[in-house]
């Protein structure tokens, strides 16, 4: 009789001094040490006499260009014969990380930093696959409350980055437990949305953030390692403004992150963890290219230099030492441009975790969870890439940094489509229920 088989593995990410921090777009010098340390972090989950498994792998870092996670799934595939569908690499978004991207005109250190993480999470999974042992899950969901909805509607009518008090906010808190058949904790995986973003620009050495602080504290209670899942926090920010304490704030805010979690695994509960299945697709984001008065394209130069009122010619040095990103644009079959943004889905049982490689706002993740048929479903922003933040419908209509200038760091000349939340909501959900019909990856 086949059963759920668990292993795990970590790594520690070693970061180098003065290497350029990414998250901030003021932020100008390398790091100056290190807070506490950096982790590749995976689970391994597969079936006893069979050849079905899944991997999550989390990393401590505000995003993977598609291009790192190509390669490490590629070297996955090799080593364990793992199709790409079935690992999921998803990041914590800490904005005190290095940046997350390299080419061949990166610096040497840059490029031997990627070289690292690279190996260390192919290490961390293969260490997960290793022995993998006879495990159990549980779930149970809780809430914490420690993000404020960050658009605020200014007194001109403008949305700033602030606090919007009335604003949405999803407080749900994931919890899956993996356990030994004696009981023993063994793994468990945290979900919930809040940016890491506690310490400010000034700061110049590298942390996990809060999620380092909330893992660090239920380790210590558990003996088990904790695998942080990022959700949909793309219009959320912690509760705490910079200046006051900011390092104390982060530990304030890890260790209640730490006890809500402890307050809901009292709710445990056992759950099918079988079958296992995963899939992916790529949906096609469209693109609403800014126009001149005289109706030709503004390409990105154009608007981030008139914006910061600058000549063109330096907005590329800028954007290649402040966030090198290599964009994926393309035309769409529609003859638009396009961007394309994968979504995964792994399933277990009665667990399901569904990801856009984006920053994703909390409304469409809740959106997700809500509508989902899988009795315990997480969902992971900042997974397996990163394209910018995916806004509601009608925050795209009310605009801000979000939506009108954070794609400008991505190399794109306009702002995704308003229509592109729903597109990405019915593909997920299709996805999953892919899943759920045919138990084998869907399209």
């Amino acid at each position: 009789m086949s059963g759920l088989l668990a292993g795990t593995g970590r790594c520690a990410l070693e970061v180098p001094r003065g290497i350029t921090l990414i998250g901030y777009g003021d932020r100008w010098r390398g790091a100056s040490g290190v807070r506490d340390p950096l982790f590749a972090t995976a689970v391994w989950l597969a079936e006893d006499g069979t050849n079905e498994a899944l991997a999550l792998l989390t990393l401590d870092m505000l995003c993977l260009h598609e291009e790192v996670v190509a390669r490490i799934r590629t070297e996955v595939s090799s080593r364990l014969g793992l199709p790409a569908e079935r690992l999921m690499v998803a990041c914590s978004h800490t904005h005190a990380a290095p940046v997350a991207h390299a080419d061949r005109a990166s610096s040497p250190r840059r490029r031997r930093w990627i070289r690292e993480v690279v190996e260390r999470s192919v290490e961390a999974v293969t260490q997960a696959a290793s022995s993998p042992e006879p495990a159990a899950l549980s779930a149970a969901a809780g809430e914490a409350h420690v993000a404020v909805q960050r658009r605020e509607r200014a007194a001109s009518g403008q949305v700033v980055l602030g606090v919007q008090r009335d604003g949405f906010v999803d407080r749900t808190l994931g919890v899956l437990e993996i356990a030994a058949p004696d009981g023993r904790a063994r793994a468990l995986i945290v979900n919930f949305a809040c940016h890491p973003a506690v310490l400010s620009p000034r700061n110049r050495r590298v942390t996990a953030e809060w999620p380092g602080v909330m893992r660090r504290e239920l380790e210590a209670a558990l003996g088990a390692p904790v695998l942080f899942v990022q959700g949909a926090t793309g219009d959320l920010n912690p509760d705490h403004e910079w200046g006051g304490d900011d390092p104390g704030a982060m530990e304030r805010i890890g260790c209640e992150v730490a006890q809500a979690v402890q307050k809901a695994r009292a709710g445990l509960v056992p759950i099918d963890g079988l079958p296992l299945c995963g899939a992916r697709t790529e949906l096609e984001v469209p693109v609403l290219e800014r126009r001149r008065p005289d109706g030709s394209r503004e390409s990105y130069r154009a608007t981030g230099a008139r914006r910061l009122g600058v000549p063109p010619f330096v907005i590329d040095p800028v954007l290649r030492h402040l966030y090198p990103w290599a964009s994926r644009l393309r035309t769409g079959s529609s003859g638009a441009p396009v961007q394309p943004l994968e979504i995964q889905a792994l399933r277990a049982g009665d667990f399901a975790l569904v990801s856009h490689a984006s920053e994703t706002f909390s409304e469409i993740g809740a959106a997700i969870r809500s509508a989902s048929d899988v009795p315990h479903t997480f969902f992971a922003g900042y997974a397996n890439g990163m394209i910018g933040y995916l806004p509601t419908a009608s925050a795209h209509a009310a605009g801000g940094y979000e939506v009108e200038e954070a794609p400008l760091a991505y190399r794109v000349s306009g702002t995704y489509a308003p229509e592109s939340a729903a597109l990405a909501i019915e593909r997920s959900l299709g996805l999953l229920s892919s899943l759920r019909e045919s138990g084998a990856p869907g399209a």
